[in-house]
């Protein structure tokens, strides 16, 4: 380290929960890169060692021991490197485990910071599995001094005003702060107001990749003193840049840095949910992936979402049509597989639906034809479905928008039968807006496949073809209106009486809120699929099943 300049190689990157070795050595080969270039530290994210979140694991002894070797064996590693590693890690320490920062070097492992405000909110419940760090330090690097503040505590303006006072120079925040469409906005609004409530400059440094339902976009970023941005790194990638600090009139400040341009919110919430599934899919140790394809837009956004992270050649399709199929649909999904480079089997599941009708007969005596005959439809393709996922290895895809998940216009072990919904936090409009960004958008120009769906499909009125003539607006009304109600209802929180105050019939209100809690144990029952929205169902809302409370009028 100079006398008036400090480097710091600032690492964004994607760890695996759980895969502790492979994290470390993660660590060490950066490190060594970071080196070489004469970094005099080098940031890992939140929780890096770990994983991000890894839950109940926190709990299993052997698992924070493992923590423990691995970091041992950091340093070790290290040893004769000129270079400070900073890591996020479960740490415990006087039998209280907490949300850590470790520092390395030559050999000496010290904690410098422990997170303060644990988030129990939305999707995390910290307070579960850590306890809250009391007191604060500062990393003394003689002329310089660094407070490492942890994720949720830069979101209140106390922890940093406590490091200014104790004489921090420069704040770095490790995070592991999931997407959600314009949270990058958020964030930078917020550590813009630390910046200027402190005239001190800060690094945010934060996660990126796949996790269950979580999507980590990495998007960090430094700014100066003043709160302008002099370095934007990219979302939703990996990216390791050395940003320079330099002493002016005793004051630190950051060198410009490469600016990467941010993308629109369709851009953002494409590239999160491909983020999310590809590494779903790897992560899970899988290569390859079936869906089943209607013909329809939601399945058709699917498979080009999945060819856009795993390749063509890692999609295969399985179109099984009824008597209630139109042609104009199977011709649409054989033009989308022509279009994409996919494979598309066609197995025609009348027979099948005749046998079951048939043997099913003697039960149903004196019954008309209702859904229930419907679903079958819809059960006998998850069941040819996994058969094929089974046999081949393939990890099934769910097609299901969040508007038919919220209102229940599923079937439970038909149609949400899969391993992945790409489409789980993402509404029938949304739907709609996110295939024509992704086949008109200059955004997509990095794409190997170009405008992909044809245009009949994105035209076509929606409908499960489960029956003739069948509308999605025979059951449900228009999905604008549809998707307004439901934002109000599970974004907003808002009451019945507060969303008919806003034009809305009282009827069409009643039946939408109704539809939603009686839908909540399929939604128990369904598959995984990656926030984007600020109230995603599973972690991010969470309703009992059995439930008689209905709010009054």
């Amino acid at each position: 380290m100079g006398a008036n300049q400090l480097k710091i190689s600032l690492v964004q990157s994607n760890s695996i929960v759980g895969d502790i070795i492979f994290n470390a050595e993660c660590v060490c080969v950066k490190a060594n890169e970071a080196a070489k270039k004469g970094s005099d530290l080098i940031v890992f994210p939140e929780m890096f060692l770990s994983g991000y979140q890894p839950l109940d694991l926190v709990s299993k002894k052997s698992f924070l021991e493992d923590i423990v070797f691995q970091i041992q064996n950091i340093a070790q590693k290290t040893n004769s490197l000129n270079i400070r590693i900073l890591i996020g890690v479960p740490w415990r320490l006087d039998n209280k485990t907490y949300n850590a920062l470790i520092s390395i070097f030559k050999g000496s492992i010290k904690v410098v910071s422990k997170k303060s405000h644990l988030p129990n909110y939305d999707v995390f419940d910290e307070k579960r599995f850590f306890v809250s760090g009391d007191g604060l330090d500062l990393l003394d690097l003689g002329n310089i001094k660094v407070g490492f503040p942890i994720c949720e505590d830069a979101w209140h303006s106390d922890i940093i005003g406590q490091l200014k006072n104790l004489g921090a120079d420069i704040i770095i925040i490790p995070n592991g702060s999931p997407y959600e469409t314009n949270k990058l906005i958020d964030r930078q609004k917020v550590i813009k107001n630390r910046c200027r409530e402190t005239n001190l400059p800060i690094i945010y440094l934060n996660l990126v990749g796949g996790q269950d339902d979580l999507v980590f976009d990495g998007g960090s970023f430094v700014l100066d003193s003043r709160g302008a941005n002099v370095c934007q790194f990219p979302q939703f990638a990996e990216k390791t840049e050395q940003v320079i600090f330099e002493e002016r009139k005793g004051v630190w400040e950051p060198l410009s840095g490469s600016l990467t341009k941010i993308g629109s919110d369709s851009s953002q919430d494409y590239s999160a949910i491909v983020l999310g599934l590809r590494d779903y899919v790897l992560k899970s140790n899988f290569k390859k992936v079936v869906i089943g394809l209607s013909g329809g837009i939601d399945s058709a956004l699917v498979a080009v979402m999945a060819v856009d992270a795993l390749g063509s050649d890692n999609v295969f399709c399985l179109a099984l049509p009824s008597k209630f199929n139109s042609m104009e649909s199977l011709d649409d999904a054989r033009q989308l597989s022509e279009n994409l480079g996919i494979t598309l089997e066609t197995i025609g599941i009348q027979e099948i639906m005749d046998k079951t009708d048939e043997l099913l007969a003697p039960l149903f005596l004196e019954k008309k034809r209702d859904v229930t005959e419907e679903n079958i439809q819809s059960r006998l393709r998850a069941v040819l479905l996994m058969a094929f996922s089974n046999k081949q290895g393939h990890l099934l895809l769910s097609t299901g928008n969040k508007s038919e998940v919220a209102v229940g216009y599923s079937t439970i072990y038909g149609d949400m039968a899969g391993a992945y919904n790409p489409l789980k936090d993402v509404y029938k409009t949304k739907v709609y807006e996110l295939s024509k960004w992704r086949n008109n958008s200059s955004e997509t120009s990095n794409f190997s496949v170009k405008k992909p769906i044809p245009t009949s499909i994105i035209l076509k009125e929606p409908s499960a073809e489960l029956a003739f003539d069948q509308k999605d607006t025979d059951s449900l009304p228009s999905y604008d209106e549809l998707d307004t109600i439901l934002e109000h209802l599970i974004e907003d929180d808002l009451g019945v009486s507060e969303i008919i105050k806003k034009g809305y019939l009282e009827k069409t209100v009643l039946k939408v809120k109704n539809l939603l809690y009686l839908s909540e144990y399929k939604r128990y029952q369904a598959c995984l699929g990656p926030k984007i929205s600020r109230r995603p169902f599973s972690l991010g809302r969470r309703m009992p099943v059995v439930n008689h409370w209905r709010e009054q009028i």
